[in-house]
């Protein structure tokens, strides 16, 4: 009888330990994979943007108005390159600005990890624009992460 209690003990205790632990809301936290070369971040008119931690493969897309200042952040050296509509690649130049249907993005490059868009319009938008950017690392060019720009009025 000794052995039934401190077995019927052990599992009640165990069972009150997994519900203690149950529910609520499930935390993910990014890793980065383990040959990962650089990750980006972003600052929305220099407020953080929260789940934005984009890495080499990966992509992400963040909606932005005329009027707004995008930078992001990389926390290696990268390359930056956009794409706009059929266009091929652009190689990003600081000072640089790219029209397109009516969307004019000023880019400034401070390092070769951080770059500044400023984002601005020659008209009212008939839709959203749509505007990629690549960033690939300095130190390993294979490796290539993608962020989509979706520019509203």
């Amino acid at each position: 009888m000794q052995r039934l209690n401190l077995s019927l003990t052990f599992l009640l205790s165990a069972s009150l330990f997994v519900t203690g632990c149950g529910g609520g809301a499930a935390v993910e936290v990014a890793t980065p994979p383990p040959t990962a070369a650089f990750d980006l971040g972003a600052k929305l008119n220099g407020q953080s943007l929260a789940n934005i931690d984009v890495f080499p493969d990966d992509e992400q897309t963040i909606q932005v108005q005329v009027g707004d200042t995008l930078e992001l952040d990389s926390s290696g050296p990268v390359s930056w390159e956009t794409v706009a509509g059929s266009s091929a690649g652009i190689p990003t130049q600081s000072g640089g600005t790219l029209l397109f249907e009516g969307v004019a993005i000023t880019e400034t490059l401070s390092t070769s990890g951080q770059l500044v868009l400023a984002i601005s319009a020659t008209q009212s938008l008939a839709a959203p624009v749509p505007v990629t950017l690549y960033a690939t690392s300095l130190d390993d060019g294979s490796q290539t992460a993608r962020v989509d720009i979706v520019v509203n009025n």
